[in-house]
């Protein structure tokens, strides 16, 4: 799955896991151990959320170089003809 779809699908995931716990949450109370488990699965799917963003955002820092080289490659091509 692609970065950005995998970005869209956890969104997704974690607006569920989001009511899913409010709803836990009014109907066991905070501290019950369904609600605590839900909140728990909840940070886990934010924290992949974060690591896809970073991994989005490392993949694009990388791949400017090549394309300056490319741009550069291209400008030297023609002045020399």
């Amino acid at each position: 799955m692609g970065q950005y779809l995998k970005k869209k699908w956890l969104l997704v995931k974690i607006n569920q896991k989001r009511a899913e716990m409010i709803s836990l949450g009014g109907r066991l109370g905070l501290g019950a151990k369904e609600t605590i488990d839900c909140s728990q699965q909840l940070d886990q799917l934010l924290n992949q959320y974060q690591q896809c963003d970073k991994s989005i955002y490392t993949i694009t820092i990388q791949e400017v170089p090549y394309e300056l080289s490319q741009v550069i490659k291209n400008l030297l091509k023609k002045t020399a003809s």
